[in-house]
């Protein structure tokens, strides 16, 4: 006997019927749902498989193409495999992520977020988890710096923020001490999809920074994830050399940079220029100093009470005396005039996971 669901369900795949006839031919017909993530790695599956039928759904555009979660597990219907990152809004009959994994075909996408390389990039704003909405703009989309937040929500001029962008404030909040806490969140990430990530961290270890920010991925993670969810698939695919022709635009996205001192740290490219992504309202893409980036930033949070800059580590830095006292100290010592201090002794963290 059919449920209301499932004669929704049913009804949709009966409006997609194409009286001509005219299917794609490919196979395996595979559906990617998910962010950019996903996109990344349907990408890599195209080249992986060149004969196979592959379409992406954004996880933010899902809830527009179907306003009941019956109607994508119908479409789903349509396909040999469907692959989904965890991030999806609600739809108008209550399903949501754990509806699709009901779907036999569904396999889950292990969502990477890695902040050891970034500790200083922050939200901002309290994130409505069921619509994928809440978070505050500002120069880099949705990524701000933490420092940066502090200077305005303390009263610092812009130039006094600057300052705070030294080694010793890293050092006092903590920000070369990621390495292990975000191995322990992948990890996580993994079990949550049902994914071993442990030989991939190695291997991505080994190249460098594999992040262009703390949930943006580099192209050659998404190509590994993509061999992985074939091979758990049980989809046969091709050995080729991805890196030799998938060029890595995952960067269009933007690019927080790793300040140099954290760079040092874990022997790799630093630098302190932010790559701003294109968009129809600021143009191409671009890079951004630190200067620039700090005083665009006051500019996008002068536009919101202060109530609603929410950010919890940026709150918890307030509310500790001591730690507000100490960075407001730092904001008033000449930018380069802190004294010398080395960065870490011993071996850097990202060098001891390669080995």
């Amino acid at each position: 006997m059919l449920d209301i669901a499932n004669l929704h369900r049913l009804r949709y795949r009966l409006s997609q019927i194409d009286p001509f006839h005219r299917r794609i031919s490919g196979t395996p017909r595979i559906l990617v749902i998910g962010v950019c993530q996903g996109a990344a790695i349907a990408r890599a599956m195209r080249f992986l498989v060149p004969g196979a039928e592959i379409r992406f759904i954004s996880a933010f555009k899902a809830k527009r193409l179907f306003s009941r979660m019956c109607d994508l597990l119908a479409e789903a219907d349509c396909y040999d495999h469907v692959f989904s990152n965890i991030y999806l809004p609600s739809f108008k009959d209550g399903g949501d992520i754990e509806t699709l994994r009901t779907h036999p075909r569904s396999v889950l996408i292990p969502t990477i977020v890695f902040s050891a390389f970034h500790p200083d990039l922050v939200n901002v704003g309290v994130q409505d988890a069921a619509q994928l909405t809440g978070f505050i703009s500002g120069p880099m989309g949705h990524a701000h710096s933490g420092l940066a937040l502090f200077g305005y929500r303390a009263g610092l001029a812009p130039e006094q923020t600057l300052r705070l962008f030294t080694e010793p404030v890293y050092r006092r909040l903590g920000y070369f001490d990621g390495w292990e806490a975000s191995v322990a969140h992948l990890r996580f990430l993994g079990r949550q999809a049902g994914y071993d990530l442990d030989t991939l961290l190695v291997r991505w270890a080994r190249r460098g920074c594999f992040m262009h920010a703390n949930n943006h991925i580099k192209m050659h993670v998404a190509a590994d994830l993509a061999r992985g969810l074939l091979d758990k698939a049980g989809i046969p695919y091709g050995a080729c050399d991805l890196d030799a022709y998938l060029p890595d635009d995952l960067g269009g996205f933007g690019c927080w940079p790793i300040y140099p001192e954290i760079a040092a740290f874990y022997g790799v490219p630093g630098s302190e220029l932010f790559l701003k992504a294109a968009t129809p309202r600021t143009g191409p893409a671009h890079t951004m100093t630190l200067e620039t980036f700090i005083a665009r930033s006051y500019a996008a949070y002068a536009r919101h009470p202060l109530g609603k800059l929410v950010c919890r580590p940026v709150d918890a830095w307030l509310a500790d005396p001591e730690a507000s006292a100490f960075l407001r100290e730092a904001a008033n010592a000449p930018r380069g005039c802190e004294g010398l201090h080395p960065a870490h002794e011993g071996t850097p963290a990202l060098q001891a996971a390669a080995e």
